[in-house]
C-alpha cells in the first residue's frame, strides 16, 4: 500500500486553493456589483423619449489580480442627472429636475451605498460557499 503524507496532500490543496482564491473573490466581487447595477437600473430617470441613459449602463466585472469592479453609465450627460436634484433642493448651479417615482437623482450613488451596509460579510460568506464547494469536488475526486 503507497504511503501518503498528510502534509503533502495538505499543502497542495493549500497552493491550489491560493490559485483559486483571487477567481472566488473576483466573483464574488461582481455578484455584488451586479445586484447594485440592477437597483440603479430601477432608479435611473428615463426620458420620455428614450431610455438612452439607463440602456448605457455598465458592470465593468473585476478580474484577477486587480479586484475592482466598477458601474457606469455610458452617457455624457449621465453625470448632469445623477447631480442634479429634485425640487426644491438645487444644484450648486441652481437646477433642479423633476423625477417621476421610482426614479431619482443619485441613482447610482445611493445603491452603492445600500450594497455598502454588510458588504464585506456577504462577499466572504460568498467567498466561503465557493471555496466550500471547490474543496467538496476535490474530495470527490480524490476518492474516485
Amino acid at each position: 500500500m503507497p504511503e501518503v503524507h498528510v502534509e503533502d496532500m495538505l499543502s497542495r490543496r493549500l497552493r491550489a486553493l491560493a490559485k483559486q482564491a483571487p477567481k472566488f473573490a473576483a466573483q464574488a466581487l461582481n455578484k455584488e456589483a451586479i445586484k447594485a447595477m440592477r437597483v440603479s437600473a430601477q432608479l435611473v430617470p428615463v426620458s420620455p423619449n428614450g431610455g438612452t441613459l439607463r440602456r448605457s449602463r455598465k458592470v465593468h466585472h473585476a478580474k484577477p489580480p486587480e479586484l475592482k469592479a466598477m458601474l457606469t453609465y455610458g452617457t455624457e450627460y449621465a453625470i448632469y442627472v445623477h447631480e442634479i436634484p429634485s425640487p426644491p433642493a438645487k444644484s450648486p448651479k441652481g437646477r433642479s429636475a423633476r423625477h417621476h417615482p421610482p426614479t431619482q437623482w443619485k441613482y447610482l450613488e445611493q445603491p452603492i451605498q445600500e450594497a455598502a451596509v454588510g458588504f464585506r460579510g456577504r462577499v466572504a460568506t460568498d467567498i466561503e460557499r465557493r471555496i466550500k464547494k471547490w474543496a467538496s469536488r476535490l474530495d470527490k475526486g480524490s476518492k474516485k
